[in-house]
């Protein structure tokens, strides 16, 4: 399982539609900061297309913790 961060609401909505259906939208979880509050759950890999200019970081979720993966 991964999760990304985002600047806005906007980017979290644009990656979902890139991701597709094994995309969910939730909250950022405490552990995480995120300038909007909205966080993306998906299944790996993480893809260059999936990228936006709002995306913050991507981590791998390894049972209650997060490994993080990229950051722009």
């Amino acid at each position: 399982m991964m999760v990304a961060t985002f600047a806005n609401h906007y980017g979290a909505m644009i990656f979902k539609k890139k991701v597709g259906t094994g995309c969910i939208l939730r909250p950022v979880p405490r552990a995480l900061s995120s300038s909007c509050g909205t966080c993306a759950f998906f299944e790996g890999p993480f893809k260059e297309e999936y990228m936006n200019e709002n995306l913050e970081a991507v981590y791998e979720v390894q049972g209650e913790k997060y490994n993080k993966i990229y950051e722009n």
